[in-house]
Parts: C-alpha cells; structure tokens; sequence
C-alpha cells in the first residue's frame, strides 16, 4: 500500500523527484482514516459479550480489548510515519524536519496532543 496515489516511480537522480502535491497528502489522509475505520470496523465484529465490563459509567470494553483498540490506531499511525519516511525525497524542508519529531508528525495527522477520542469512551495516546 503506497501513501501516496499515483505515485510516480522515485529516481536516483534528485532533479527528477517530485515533490508531493496538496492532493496526494489529502488523498494519503483520506486513505489512513478509511484504514482506521475499516481496521475497527473489521475489529469490532469479533467482540461478544465477555469483552465487556460494567463500571460507574456503564458498560465498558475491558482493558485489553481498549488496548487493542489504540493498536489499530498505532499501527497506522507507524506505517504512515514509515510511508512518509520512505518518501522523505518528495517532502518539503518543513515536512522532512517534521519526521525528526515524531510527536509532531502525529500531530500533524490531526491528533491533537497525540492523542485520540475514539468515541467509545476513552482515548488512545499514540506515539
């Protein structure tokens, strides 16, 4: 799965690389949330009623299914950052320093603070 749709074949010599398009990233964004959902979508048929807790608040998933839960994000999360490394060559200055800090980068996804509201009453720190 490339990040990128469309991507043109990348060369040895630097003056053929191009830099990516507002599109392609939009598109690369597009794409990863789809993943996400289709990932918990995928997820979420394989609970039944033992994955379940009752607390003060109601009923709620157990520890280790919210953990796998924030797996799903994560892991996205790690093969776009990979995706994105692996096209370092057509990334801006800015997008190529944005690499070297990792919590900026998620950020940059759109998870404010690293962290994401998965709307299933908590939230995923990602890293």
């Amino acid at each position: 799965m490339s990040l990128f749709a469309n991507e043109p074949a990348l060369v040895e010599d630097s003056k053929n690389i191009q830099p990516l398009t507002h599109a392609e990233i939009q598109t690369a964004l597009q794409n990863m949330q789809k993943r996400i959902n289709q990932n918990i979508e995928t997820w979420a048929k394989s609970l039944d009623q033992n994955d379940f807790e009752h607390t003060w608040h109601g009923r709620q998933l157990t520890k280790s299914k919210r953990q796998e839960v924030c797996g799903i994000y994560q892991d996205v999360v790690n093969d776009i950052y990979r995706m994105a490394d692996a096209n370092r060559a057509r990334l801006n200055i800015d997008g190529q320093k944005l690499l070297q800090d990792r919590p900026a980068f998620i950020q940059s996804l759109g998870f404010k603070d690293n962290r994401i509201d998965t709307q299933m009453g908590f939230y995923c720190r990602l890293r």
